[in-house]
């Protein structure tokens, strides 16, 4: 492993679990991991909730909370979009391709593709850590938002997206400031594409999918999410509306877009969060923070190599088409938890009940280590 993974609930028998110190009964933290979910939903609307908690590698909640449709439960293996997920997993491939001496993560965009802004500057490193520079194509860009509410079911290209994104002025020099924009993981994955010679989907399938084990992860950019999918819903165009058949098209770059379930991104985060694909060295290199001291850098949460830290937890908490979700993992306490959300018709547009659900649940079930992330 990687990564420290000592567990503090070694004290505790095989039917308990550590809370603050107090050996819990398995049944007891069931109960209440499923009333804290069900406060926060009806608190803030969620609709449907998929919701997942392993401790000790021992599953402890695995359920469906809420609905997909009308009178359709919401159940734990309805497949999703987990966005960006797939970051976490497209950095581990560069850092594999350094353990391989392919690639130094200070090697310059200008290797490979020396047209972009400042490529003789813009390293790998911050690519992966969003410290480029590079404006997004989505958040802060009225333009695109525009144009994919209008069309959503609208197929984009990585080049149109790009194309979209350095319509946009530089938002800092390279390495100055943290900005999270979209358009540094299509170039960093067309990086790898280069030096592989090899697709990123071929790519997650060789070095993911088939190690891991994420049989029910589906990589597309078509808008079909394989049965039973769970539906979501959204009011980003003034009507709450159905948008499972939105094109996904524009959330990541070619190969990064994918359906899956709560099982697989449990495995993932597990597999992210030990460092189980990558040297010690790499592993510790992929969880430090990049983003901090930075204008910019989200505050008490910190950004490393794809992924989201602080407090000990490594994370990624989407927010794609209507649905909401994060993928959690606590290295000291050998706990993950996994949430996506759909939202009700008076849920507020452009917050994450995912993240409040996850802070909720992290404050009971490691009230020493706390979450402090924050919507993007």
């Amino acid at each position: 492993m990687g990564i420290n993974t000592t567990t503090t609930n070694s004290k505790c028998s095989s039917n308990q679990i550590n809370i603050g110190g107090t050996c819990t009964s398995k049944a007891e933290v069931s109960k209440q991991i499923i009333s804290i979910t069900q406060g926060v939903i009806q608190k803030e609307d969620a609709k449907g909730v998929l919701l997942r908690v392993d401790v000790d590698n021992g599953t402890v909640v695995k359920t469906g909370l809420g609905d997909s449709q009308e009178g359709v439960p919401a159940t734990p293996d309805m497949k999703f979009r987990p966005g960006s997920m797939a970051i976490p997993m497209l950095t581990t491939l560069v850092l594999q391709l350094q353990e391989q001496g392919k690639l130094s993560l200070d090697d310059t965009l200008s290797k490979w593709f020396p047209q972009y802004p400042n490529a003789d500057k813009v390293t790998l490193r911050m690519l992966s850590s969003v410290t480029s520079g590079y404006p997004d194509y989505i958040q802060e860009n009225p333009p695109f938002q525009a144009a994919q509410l209008a069309e959503p079911f609208r197929h984009w290209t990585d080049d149109e997206l790009l194309q979209y994104a350095f319509a946009q002025p530089i938002v800092c020099d390279p390495g100055a400031c943290f900005h999270y924009a979209h358009s540094n993981f299509i170039i960093l994955g067309n990086v790898v594409e280069k030096i592989t010679g090899k697709s990123i989907t071929e790519l997650l399938q060789q070095k993911f999918l088939g190690p891991l084990g994420l049989t029910e992860t589906n990589i597309t950019k078509l808008p079909a999410i394989p049965s039973p999918a769970l539906h979501a819903y959204t009011s980003e165009r003034g009507v709450y509306e159905e948008s499972t058949g939105w094109s996904p098209s524009w959330g990541l770059g070619d190969g990064l877009i994918m359906t899956s379930t709560l099982r697989d991104m449990t495995t993932l985060i597990k597999a992210v969060g030990t460092g189980k694909l990558l040297s010690k060295e790499s592993a510790s290199e992929q969880v430090e923070d990049l983003s901090k001291g930075l204008p910019g850098a989200p505050g008490q949460i910190g950004y490393g190599l794809g992924v989201a830290v602080g407090n000990g937890w490594v994370l990624q908490n989407p927010v794609f088409n209507g649905y909401e979700g994060i993928a959690a993992y606590l290295p000291s306490q050998q706990l993950s938890i996994v949430i996506d959300n759909t939202h009700g018709p008076n849920a507020t547009e452009g917050t994450s009940i995912a993240t409040d659900i996850f802070k909720a649940l992290a404050a009971y079930l490691a009230p020493t280590l706390p979450s402090t992330v924050k919507d993007r």
